[in-house]
């Protein structure tokens, strides 16, 4: 049986994010890509330097995907390398909790002020 072919069901999808949006994902993809050539200046320390240097490629996709405004799909590695990234970026913030937290504190401002504590 053949392989599944990866270019069927290939598309350009616009994107169609606010500047700010745009604005902070550059930035983020500016951010791991140098961190991604930082540690490829090393290595030996990475587990799999070319699993490393595709996630760079994929960031570098995304990268100029925002520029031009659109996107081709499917690119399941830039879509696992931002899942990833995402992930860490949650962890590191402390996402799920400042969540649960503010859930909290819009609740009782619901319970004590009903009309405009949301």
């Amino acid at each position: 049986m053949a392989g599944k072919n990866p270019r069927v069901g290939a598309r350009v999808v616009p994107f169609d994010l606010p500047d700010t949006q745009v604005a902070i994902l550059r930035d983020d993809l500016l951010s791991w890509l140098h961190g991604i050539d930082q540690d490829l200046r090393i290595p030996d320390r990475l587990r799999d330097p070319a699993a490393t240097v595709r996630e760079g490629e994929a960031f570098r996709r995304l990268l100029s995907a925002i520029s031009a405004g659109e996107v081709d799909l499917p690119d399941e590695q830039a879509q696992q390398a931002l899942e990833r990234a995402a992930r860490a970026y949650d962890r590191a913030s402390g996402y799920s909790e400042t969540v649960v937290v503010h859930d909290a504190h819009r609740a009782l401002l619901g319970v004590l002020d009903p009309e405009g504590g949301r």
